[in-house]
C-alpha cells in the first residue's frame, strides 16, 4: 500500500493513496503505520481522502495506531468520505477519534493542541 508522508513540525502527515483499505491491504498499512510511531512519530494526522471504502479490517488497523499510541500521542482523522464515515458512525469511531473535514483544518487543530 503506497502511503505519502509529510512532516510539519511535529505532526506526521499520512494519506494512504489506495481507494480501498480492507483485509488484503489492512496488514500492510498497519505495518507501515506502526513503523512510523515506532520511530518517534506521536503525532498523526491520517488524510483519508483518497479512501472510497474501509472494511473492518481496516478500521481495526486504525483503531490498534490509537491503541498503539496508548495516551503518547495524539491521531486525528480527516477527509473521511461519506461512505467510510457511515462505518465510523456505525461503530461509534466518529465518537472516538477527533475527525475533521479537510487536512489543513486538522492541521491547524493539532498545531493548537501543542
Amino acid at each position: 500500500m503506497k502511503i505519502e508522508a509529510e512532516n510539519s513540525g511535529d505532526i506526521l502527515m499520512l494519506t494512504p493513496c489506495d481507494h480501498i483499505i480492507d483485509a488484503s491491504s489492512a496488514p500492510d498499512f498497519k505495518s507501515q503505520m506502526t513503523a512510523w510511531i515506532q520511530e518517534g512519530n506521536h503525532r498523526i494526522l491520517l488524510d483519508l481522502s483518497f479512501v472510497e471504502f474501509i472494511d473492518s479490517s481496516g478500521l481495526g488497523a486504525i483503531i490498534s495506531l490509537l491503541k498503539l499510541l496508548s495516551g503518547k500521542g495524539d491521531i486525528c482523522l480527516s477527509g473521511i468520505r461519506d461512505q467510510v464515515m457511515s462505518l465510523f458512525k456505525l461503530t461509534r469511531m466518529d465518537r472516538i477519534f477527533r475527525i475533521y473535514a479537510s487536512s489543513d483544518e486538522a492541521l491547524e487543530a493539532m498545531q493548537q493542541a501543542s
